[in-house]
C-alpha cells in the first residue's frame, strides 16, 4: 500500500523561526531517498518553499492553499485554479469600502506569479514584500489601482492586519459564493492572514491530485492551523503537532510533539 506524506510548512513542519532544523532536514531528506512519499501543501508559493530544496523532493506539491500545484522535478506549474472575474471584482469592491488593499497575485502560464499591490499598510506587510520582492518566481508591482479585468487571471489575495480589523472584511467576502476566504493567525506575530480564492481550490482538493497523481493508496497529513483543517479531515490520518490552533485538535486523528521540537520528522522516523 502506497502512503502519501503530506505536510503543512509554517507552524508545522517548520520551526518558530521559519526554518526547516538540520535534525528535520536530515530526517525526512533520508526518508525520501529510502522512498518514502512526501510532499507539502503550503498557503506559500515556490518562491519561498524553496526552503526546502535540501530535502530534493521528487513528487508535486500544493500551493497558495490549493490554487497552485507545483512540480519540483520540472520546476513548473502543473495546475492552477483561478478565480472567476466577476467574484475578483467583488472582492475588490469589498476591500475599497473598507479602504482596505491587499496583495493581489495574478498568473500567468510563461511568468509565473504576479503580484499587484497599491500600498504598504504595516510592518508586517512592508517585511512580507522586502522578504519576497528579489525572489525567483514572482515578481511585485505597485500600481495606482488594482483592476481584475477578463484578461487578468486572479488566482489570489493576501492581506495582513490586526484580527478587529479583518474580521469584518472576512465576514463580507464569505458572502460571496464562489470564494473560499481563510482567516488565520500568523504564526509569527500578533497579526492575522486574510486569504482569498476560489471555492475550488483548497488544500484538501490539491493533496487529492497529488494523491492520484503519484498513485497514492492512503494520505497522512500534518497540520497546526484552520487552513489545514479541509486537509487534515479528507486524509486517511489527519495529524496536529502538538502546538497546534486549538480547534485544529477537534479535526485531528492524533496529536503529536510540537513543530520546533520536530514533531513531524520525528513521527515519520518511528512510524
Amino acid at each position: 500500500m502506497k502512503t502519501l506524506y503530506i505536510s503543512d510548512l509554517d507552524g508545522t513542519l517548520l520551526d518558530k523561526q521559519a526554518k526547516l532544523t538540520q535534525r528535520s532536514a536530515e530526517i525526512i531528506g533520508k526518508l525520501i531517498n529510502d522512498g518514502m512519499l512526501f510532499s507539502v501543501a503550503t498557503a506559500r508559493s515556490q518562491s519561498s518553499v524553496n526552503i526546502l530544496s535540501q530535502l530534493n523532493i521528487q513528487l508535486p506539491c500544493v500551493q497558495l492553499n490549493g490554487v497552485l500545484i507545483y512540480d519540483f522535478k520540472t520546476k513548473s506549474y502543473i495546475d492552477c485554479t483561478p478565480m472567476d472575474t466577476d467574484t475578483a471584482r467583488n472582492v475588490l469592491k469589498i476591500l475599497r469600502d473598507f479602504g482596505r488593499m491587499s496583495f493581489v497575485y495574478k498568473f500567468d502560464t510563461d511568468c509565473g506569479i504576479n503580484v499587484e499591490f497599491e500600498r504598504l499598510t504595516n510592518d508586517v506587510e512592508k517585511a512580507f514584500f522586502n522578504a519576497r520582492k528579489d525572489q525567483d518566481y514572482k515578481s511585485f508591482r505597485q500600481t495606482e489601482t488594482i483592476t481584475a479585468d477578463d484578461s487578468d487571471k486572479v488566482i489570489y489575495f493576501t492581506m495582513v492586519d490586526s484580527y478587529e480589523r479583518l474580521f469584518p472584511i472576512y465576514s463580507e467576502i464569505k458572502k460571496l459564493p464562489l470564494a473560499k476566504a481563510t482567516l488565520y493567525s500568523d504564526n509569527y506575530s500578533d497579526l492575522y492572514f486574510l486569504e482569498v480564492f476560489s471555492i475550488n481550490a483548497t488544500k484538501a482538493n490539491g493533496v487529492t491530485k497529488i494523491k492520484h497523481l503519484v498513485g497514492a493508496d492512503r494520505v497522512v497529513a500534518f497540520g497546526d492551523n484552520l487552513n489545514d483543517i479541509d486537509m487534515l479531515k479528507i486524509a486517511d490520518v489527519g495529524i496536529a503537532v502538538g502546538d497546534c490552533v486549538q480547534e485544529v485538535r477537534q479535526h485531528a486523528d492524533l496529536i503529536i510533539g510540537n513543530s520546533y521540537e520536530n514533531g513531524v520528522a520525528e513521527y515519520l522516523l518511528n512510524s
